[in-house]
């Protein structure tokens, strides 16, 4: 599951309410629910892909602004990126804070996965975005890296040249060279900046190397953490997928499985936005999908682990809109 962190979806809310949007009518448009108490609205530590591409097309279209994720970049603040952004603001010089980025960019959002390249004398960053990132997502991710390199180093700091795999319109594109102060493309190869490789030696006037030191070991256990939960919802993924039919594949068996308790195996799931039963009815919903053209709807619905065939019907009309027996008649 792709998700990026809570400080970094809530600063496009506080972007969005400055320009006059209210937040919880915001988020009640795009039917955002990923809360950990609802009660209290706050919202969870880490934010799926879906609601964050919602957030911005909604953004883009409330504000008739087809640059919305290049006006939110532009406007990124290092505390933005939470540990990250700081233990960047503390870096010696440009290198060790791309460094930094490259390795602990996940933390802020696992997304997408950031290369760097050098050259004679022009150095590389290039960002390839998860397929389902919208052209918001990738505006935003560009343009922010650039400003807070500018804020780092020096406000009229300019790449030698930057591409973007989407499409844009002259206007657009001249909006974005005049920014950028550099030659902009789009539908290129790759989303990637290019700049003089003596950039990479510049020092930054934040610079303190106790700090950056100390914010490294705080990633560094953030990024052991974070990937020690994405493993496990991996894990149960596969257990899941391994299994002939989906009958007493319950919570209590599955923790046993992964040598953990019941409530250890929720608690760690819910720090990545995920509970036992989503990944049961992914994978329902997955077996679903293959079997459906080949098996009765009563032998699938015990394949699926389903008490009745009514649950069955419940359960996929909420998946597809329709009941199985109208689905298979349009496939």
């Amino acid at each position: 599951m792709h998700t990026l962190s809570d400080y970094y979806f809530s600063s496009i809310l506080d972007f969005l309410q400055n320009q006059g949007l209210n937040t919880q009518s915001v988020l009640s448009a795009i039917s955002f629910n990923e809360y950990v108490d609802k009660n209290s609205l706050q919202l969870a530590p880490r934010i799926s892909l879906h609601s964050y591409n919602a957030l911005l097309s909604f953004a883009s279209t409330a504000l008739n602004s087809p640059l919305f994720g290049f006006e939110l970049g532009k406007h990124i603040r290092t505390a933005d990126y939470g540990v990250l952004g700081y233990l960047i603001e503390s870096s010696s010089h440009l290198a060790n804070a791309i460094e930094s980025l490259l390795h602990y960019d996940s933390l802020v959002a696992d997304i997408g996965k950031a290369h760097f390249e050098q050259h004679a004398d022009t150095a590389t960053v290039r960002w390839l975005p998860h397929a389902l990132c919208n052209t918001q997502v990738i505006q935003r991710n560009m343009t922010a890296w650039v400003s807070v390199i500018r804020q780092l180093l020096n406000p009229q700091l300019s790449p030698t040249r930057v591409e973007f795999t989407e499409s844009f319109t002259s206007q657009q594109i001249k909006q974005l060279s005049t920014w950028f102060n550099c030659p902009v493309k789009g539908n290129a190869q790759y989303n990637q900046i290019s700049f003089a490789k003596a950039f990479l030696a510049l020092p930054f006037k934040t610079d303190n190397s106790a700090i950056n030191s100390a914010l490294k070991q705080v990633s560094q256990q953030q990024l052991s953490e974070f990937k020690s939960q994405q493993n496990l919802s991996e894990h149960i993924t596969v257990l899941l997928m391994a299994k002939s039919d989906l009958q007493e594949c319950t919570l209590i068996k599955t923790a046993a499985a992964v040598n953990l308790t019941p409530r250890t195996l929720q608690r760690r799931l819910k720090e990545n936005h995920l509970t036992f039963a989503q990944l049961l009815e992914n994978e329902r919903k997955r077996r679903a999908e293959i079997l459906i053209n080949n098996t009765s709807l009563i032998e699938l619905a015990t394949l699926l682990g389903f008490k009745d065939q009514s649950s069955f019907n419940r359960a996929f009309y909420r998946w597809y809109g329709c009941s199985p027996r109208k689905y298979r008649e349009k496939t």
